[in-house]
């Protein structure tokens, strides 16, 4: 025969190591309640946490590619207001030249050549979220060197002074003839805006494009370097322009003249195609995006399959543990009332 013994701190204690039990089965079924997933998904889940974790990380990173898609696109939607403007500024030059009479159209292209050459720099140096737009890969420098538009002129006043002894303004202007002054400007002048001297007193940017990847195993360009041509002719036309040849003969002033419209309204070409291009980056970043959005909602369902709790009977099992837990309280407090002293004589 076995004989127990029992005293009171015994059954005092009893219920009071249930009460840890209790409180924690609250608790997790309140978080459970809260978040509508597992308090614990490596022991909810078992063999099937690994899956798990893959979709959540495939989750991850279609959520970082959304976030890139978001910059690209924005890096994008900039570098097109900017090629608009510049194609509205060439377009808006080249009307404005055809509407003047040619002994007219050198005068005024040289009046309007300094504000040209401003906005035209301003605008290839614009950027978006601290990088240079049209800088190519080496965004953290603007594409147009400091001093660019002082160091062309002078160069390309040496070069006029080099081919023909004397400088544009000068009297003897009125000396040279057509095909010297055409020479002159699709030759020396040209090669100024043509590699390598483009590099040496324009240019900073990388020839190299920035390309981003929108999709899981998809890459497209999205930046356009101020080295393009259309951007090498706009320049080119501005400068021309500047050189104020107003004291060549009328034959000489329409070789200049009819030189930068020519340049501007190819420039403007260059830049509808340049547009073109990025946009068919921003429908394929737009694409991209759909398919990223499907593939994400089907994830976040699969997801849900795995980790999500049944808030119904979360909540049955934290009314449960609560109940449970009160009684535990109340036959603690009637136990504590208990005495076996009460029943020694």
């Amino acid at each position: 025969m076995t004989t127990s013994y029992i005293s009171s701190l015994s059954l005092w204690n009893a219920p009071r190591s249930a009460s840890a039990r209790l409180q924690a089965e609250m608790a997790n079924a309140t978080q459970e309640i809260a978040t509508g997933r597992y308090t614990d998904v490596g022991l909810a889940l078992g063999g099937q946490v690994s899956r798990s974790l893959s979709l959540r990380q495939s989750a991850a990173e279609i959520t970082a590619l959304k976030d890139s898609n978001g910059l690209a696109a924005l890096r994008l939607g900039a570098s097109q207001t900017v090629l608009q403007q510049l194609q509205k500024s060439a377009d808006a030059q080249f009307a404005s030249l055809t509407g003047l009479p040619a002994d007219k159209r050198v005068a005024a292209m040289a009046a309007s050549a300094g504000d040209t050459l401003a906005s035209l720099t301003g605008l290839l140096n614009s950027s978006a979220s601290g990088q240079a737009l049209f800088s190519g890969i080496n965004t953290s420098a603007n594409p147009i060197r400091d001093g660019a538009v002082a160091d062309a002129k002078t160069a390309a006043t040496t070069a006029f002074q080099a081919a023909f002894g004397f400088p544009p303004d000068d009297a003897r202007a009125a000396t040279l003839t057509a095909p010297q002054i055409k020479s002159f400007l699709e030759g020396t002048l040209a090669a100024q805006f043509a590699d390598p001297s483009w590099g040496t007193t324009w240019s900073q940017a990388s020839d190299t494009a920035v390309t981003s990847r929108i999709s899981l195993g998809e890459t497209v360009t999205t930046s356009v370097s101020a080295n393009g041509t259309a951007f090498r002719q706009l320049a080119q036309a501005a400068i021309v322009s500047g050189l104020g040849l107003t004291g060549l003969s009328a034959d000489a002033q329409a070789v200049v003249s009819d030189r930068a419209m020519g340049l501007l309204s190819q420039a403007s070409a260059g830049l509808v195609s340049l547009q073109a291009d990025l946009g068919r980056s921003q429908s394929r970043i737009t694409d991209a995006n759909t398919r990223l959005d499907a593939q994400s909602a089907r994830i976040k369902t699969e997801i849900a399959g795995l980790e999500e709790v049944d808030p119904t009977e979360a909540q049955t099992r934290f009314t449960a543990a609560k109940t449970q837990l009160q009684m535990s309280y109340s036959l603690t407090a009637q136990i504590q009332e208990l005495s076996l002293l009460k029943y020694v004589a």
